[in-house]
């Protein structure tokens, strides 16, 4: 049987109105994809929309590009899938065995209002399937709910790109929300290190980090949790 992980990546190239550029931050998406592409996942990309996957300029330039970014633009085959990702609203839940939310800046525009995400979201921690989000990639999580309606994120402990983090880069003029401030408003339990410090939380079959030096603890955890789930009878 295949095992089956989606990427949910943006479909957000502007930032704002400023003329620059934004997207998928790299480390957050090739990291994550060598190591479980190579324990065998077959990886499908998915955005808001079904709208092409940019990756942002800034992750490919030092000092942002790290040697899993190098690995993963010599895959030609997959940075190609960026261009015909599917439509988040076409994805069916079942086939699924987990979801990573990668982060960019370009998903504070698109993730938070994506009802399909919130839907493909909450079917697979109702199952008990994991869900990882890391950096801004953590509102993918804001219209996701429990089965009763609550907020997913209400009570869950969890982390994301910190306030601290947007403001020393300047980031918190030029973004429509702040991930932290949001999600602390859906009542999460947010939790942090020190800024650009990996910072990894786990609670049930949510895992988070916090930004792009979480990207390798992140994908762990969750192979780590997808072999515990596989094992199970």
């Amino acid at each position: 049987m295949t095992k089956t992980i989606l990427f949910v990546l943006t479909g957000q190239s502007e930032l704002g109105d400023t003329g620059a550029k934004t997207g998928v931050w790299l480390e957050e998406l090739a990291t994550p994809y060598q190591l479980l592409s190579a324990a065998g996942y077959d990886i499908l990309f998915g955005t808001p929309g079904g709208r092409v996957a940019p990756l942002d300029p800034a992750s490919l330039a030092e000092p942002w590009l790290l040697p899993a970014g190098h690995w993963f633009l010599d895959q030609k085959n997959v940075v190609a899938k960026l261009d015909a990702p599917l439509d988040l609203a076409d994805v069916d839940a079942s086939r699924l065995d987990a979801i990573f939310l990668v982060g960019g800046t370009g998903t504070l525009w698109d993730y938070p209002d994506c009802r399909p995400l919130g839907s493909l979201v909450s079917a697979l921690i109702a199952d008990e399937r994991p869900v990882a989000a890391i950096c801004h990639g953590v509102v993918g999580l804001m219209t996701a709910t429990t089965p009763d309606g609550a907020p997913l994120a209400a009570g869950k402990a969890l982390t994301c790109f910190s306030n601290e983090e947007e403001a020393m880069l300047e980031y918190d003029k030029l973004v429509p929300l702040l991930a932290e401030t949001e999600l602390l408003k859906q009542g999460a339990r947010y939790s942090q290190a020190a800024a650009f410090e990996p910072h990894l939380v786990e609670d049930g079959a949510l895992i988070t980090g916090q930004n792009p030096a979480s990207a390798a603890p992140l994908a762990q955890a969750l192979l780590a949790r997808l072999t515990q789930f596989s094992s199970q009878p």
